[in-house]
Order: C-alpha cells, then structure tokens, then sequence
C-alpha cells in the first residue's frame, strides 16, 4: 500500500532517510537513528577503522579530500522541508555522531518529531537497544 510508505535510516542511512522524507511526500513517516545532520571534515577522537572507511566510501586519495566530501552531507536548509513525523533516536556516547546533531535534526524539522537521546548509548543505541527498538517499531507502525 504505497499510502503507508515509511523510511528508516541507521547510522549514515539516518542521515539519508530524513534527506529523503524532506524531498519525498509519499513517505508518511521517518525514523532517524544516530544519523549526522552535518558531518565533519574533522576525524579527531574517531575510531581508525571509521576515518579509513570514510576515505575509501567517498573515493578519496587521503583524508583532506574524505573531509571535502563529507561536510556536503548536511540537512541545514534541507530538514526544514520535513513535514511528515519523525522520530529521532541518539546515544549519549555516541562516538560517530554527537547526540547534539540529533538535537540539530529534531530544532529544525516543520513536522512532528519525537526525540529520544538515551544516556549511555553507544552509536546506534545497539548496547541498549532495549530503549527504543519496541518504542520506534510501534511508533512506525501506528504512524501508518
């Protein structure tokens, strides 16, 4: 039933699932977990394994040019357009993407928007999964 289409994005796919509720208006509801409203081109304090694949996934020769690519991926101007409901999930250690750029996601979207910033959580919340996955499933489910 394409009237109940949702979208669920995951670590970088929880940047690409609220991009895309922004410009796609069939999509009725979003769920945004641990997501980067704007990335850096700055890899200090990240776990080597994550700089190295950020170089490699933007096809980069060394870091300068990974840090190039990733500050184009950025909601600012963009999350405005958000009008379906959202819910936004964030670990508050969270190595990859601060909780602050859930917060930036939740400040900035025109629709309805449920923000869960849980404490002690790791990148995508997967040391305490107990705390949102029922809550997000459910949410989905009764948005459509």
């Amino acid at each position: 039933d394409a009237s109940r289409t949702g979208i669920w994005g995951v670590s970088l796919g929880g940047y690409y699932a609220p991009r895309a509720a922004a410009y796609e208006k069939r999509i009725k509801a979003c769920v945004a977990l641990s997501g980067p409203f704007q990335r850096s081109a700055d890899f200090t304090g990240r776990p080597q394994m994550n700089v190295e694949a950020s170089r490699v996934r933007s096809k980069s020769a060394n870091l300068e040019e990974a840090g190039k690519v990733a500050v184009r991926f950025s909601l600012a101007g963009i999350a405005k357009n958000i009008t379906c409901p959202i819910y936004i999930v964030a670990g508050t250690k969270d190595r990859l993407t601060p909780h602050a750029q859930a917060e930036k996601l939740a400040g900035a979207v025109s629709g309805p928007c449920v923000l869960s910033v849980i404490e002690g959580g790791n990148h995508v919340v997967n040391n305490l999964g107990y705390r949102y996955r029922d809550q997000t499933a459910d949410w989905m489910a009764a948005q459509l």
